[in-house]
């Protein structure tokens, strides 16, 4: 819900030229419908694809999520170069994704049910996106002045300023990180963590097949 609401002002806080109805607005707009509508569907089917143990892993990948608030607080304000800050996400990245890896096997392996791995990595990925998602969102609304003092972003907006429409440099980062946000909650988020379920899954029941 906090997400919806930090979408929504950064839609009326970060306006490009073609606002309201931009490629960037509309951008904006349709993630707030489908973040709305994924909430809108969890919550109805909440019953029916989760039990205590996915609830359990629901805050298992939240306090996951908190590497990447580490991460992209690394990024924003110690700066590091961007090669070095390349190196730094895979390892956040690698770390998270092992993460959620090892308790999908642990969950399939106690259970003795595949699925039960698909679901811990789906639950464990979707939160800990929840949480990347949340922090850049934040960072949007609250801490663009750190975006902006970023030398790569600088040198990044002085290459492309003289064919951009947006507005200022603002409103350019504000929908770049926006889109690294979104992509974050669904991509290494929900999608990486079915897809490290499944493998989890697969793991769990295998190993259960070795002891017998």
């Amino acid at each position: 819900m906090l997400n919806i609401i930090l979408i929504i002002s950064i839609y009326f806080l970060y306006r490009p030229y073609s606002w309201p109805i931009g490629l960037e607005s509309f951008g904006c707009l349709l993630s707030l419908i489908l973040i709305a509508t994924t909430v809108l569907l969890l919550w109805l089917l909440k019953d029916k694809i989760t039990d205590d143990l996915q609830k359990r892993n629901v805050s298992i990948g939240l306090i996951f999520g908190l590497l990447w608030t580490v991460e992209i607080g690394i990024n924003n304000l110690i700066r590091p170069s961007l090669t070095l800050r390349d190196n730094i996400d895979d390892i956040f990245l690698a770390i998270i994704a092992l993460l959620i890896l090892i308790t999908a096997i642990m969950d399939a392996y106690r259970t003795n049910k595949f699925l039960c791995g698909v679901k811990s990595g789906f639950w464990t990925g979707l939160g800990s996106g929840a949480i990347a998602c949340f922090t850049a969102l934040i960072l949007i609304v609250f801490g663009m002045k750190y975006i902006l003092l970023d030398p790569a972003n600088i040198k990044e907006w002085t290459d492309i300023k003289a064919g951009d429409n947006l507005s200022g440099m603002e409103e350019y980062f504000a929908y770049q990180t926006f889109t690294g946000a979104v992509l974050h909650l669904y991509l290494l988020g929900a999608i990486l963590g079915l897809v490290l379920g499944s493998v989890g899954g697969l793991f769990g029941k295998a190993l259960l097949i070795l002891k017998k």
